[in-house]
């Protein structure tokens, strides 16, 4: 039942987890997921947090994406999604039948590894783009976390990011690219039933207020967040995120 996953004190995090995860997504166009998803399995299983997700980041895109579609680069994007849709195809794989605990650790180390690179390379600046064969690894590996832990967004941020220049146009084709990622992952997880559930869809239309005041107050934030800052914040935002479930995956 819905109420087995709507307990008062986990909802509340939740909620303030959610909100985060979605001002980050307001200014930035992507990260929802990879700071969510870290800290709601501490909460609830992974087989819950990843559909709950991808109910909650459809909605989110699609209001994101409606508003700023008209700057995305659509032409990376037909590079990249050939070979996302055959890494999402293992990541579902993977996620209905392998082991929740090697997984976890993995998305932990993904986080905070991805963490660390965003705090690295803060002041860098773009030279000239990489060629546009990488959108294979990227796409592949790109769609395998995505469909395993809904966390594909800073794969292709970073193949997009050595592509594209114009901080605008990024945050826009990103966007986009979310939104089309979870629609792949929709369409994937009915087939499979992975989202064929109440209780999972009843706390996702639930923490739907805090989705939406986040992506609010992130979208006001962007335009007056310096790139620098924002990368401080998102980049200390997962290495806690994923520290926190590698402490956690450990003490279990």
């Amino acid at each position: 039942m819905i109420f087995d996953l709507i307990d008062p004190i986990h909802f509340g995090l939740a909620s303030l987890i959610i909100f985060g995860a979605y001002f980050i997504f307001g200014i930035s166009g992507f990260g929802s997921s990879i700071i969510a998803v870290p800290l709601l399995v501490q909460m609830y299983p992974l087989k819950s947090a990843v559909p709950m997700m991808v109910i909650i980041d459809i909605c989110a895109s699609l209001y994101l994406g409606r508003k700023s579609s008209q700057d995305a680069n659509f032409k990376e994007l037909k590079w990249l999604f050939p070979f996302t849709l055959i890494g999402m195809v293992l990541g579902i794989f993977l996620l209905v039948n392998a082991p929740s605990e090697p997984l976890l650790i993995t998305l932990g180390c993904f986080a905070a590894l991805n963490g660390a690179r965003v705090l690295w390379q803060r002041n860098s600046e773009m030279q000239d783009p990489i060629n546009k064969w990488w959108a294979a690894p990227f796409g592949f590996f790109g769609g395998t976390f995505t469909a395993l832990f809904a966390t594909g967004g800073p794969i292709y941020a970073s193949y997009l990011g050595l592509r594209i220049n114009d901080s605008r146009a990024l945050r826009a084709t990103m966007a986009f690219a979310i939104f089309m990622l979870t629609f792949l992952r929709l369409t994937l997880m009915l087939v499979t039933g992975l989202i064929l559930s109440w209780p999972v869809i009843g706390l996702a239309i639930c923490l739907m207020p805090a989705t939406f005041v986040g992506i609010w107050l992130g979208t006001h934030v962007h335009a007056k967040l310096s790139n620098v800052a924002m990368r401080v914040a998102y980049g200390s935002i997962l290495i806690f995120s994923g520290t926190m479930l590698l402490i956690r995956q450990v003490l279990d």
